[in-house]
């Protein structure tokens, strides 16, 4: 059982660090931002994924985007796999 609690342990804190992770990346996108030049236009593209339990949305601007976006969600649900078959 002392095994099963150091799982949890080290799952917890890995998430407390990617959340830590995805604040820096949000302040130093900000940052970014607001130096670039304000005369300068550029389009923006992106897409994201939205797990609702194992089934992912996928969401993109285009369809590279869309393309990455499928490809994170398979790798979430890979990890969300291998995670549940291991904890089991």
């Amino acid at each position: 059982m002392r095994g099963l609690s150091s799982l949890v342990f080290d799952l917890v804190a890995l998430g407390i660090l990617f959340v830590f992770a995805g604040f820096a990346i949000i302040f130093i996108a900000m940052i970014l931002s607001a130096s670039s030049k304000p005369g300068t236009e550029g389009r923006v593209r992106g897409g994201g994924v939205v797990m609702i339990g194992p089934i992912p949305i996928v969401f993109g601007s285009d369809m590279k985007w869309a393309s990455v976006a499928i490809v994170l969600a398979l790798f979430l649900i890979l990890v969300t796999l291998v995670v549940n078959l291991h904890v089991i």
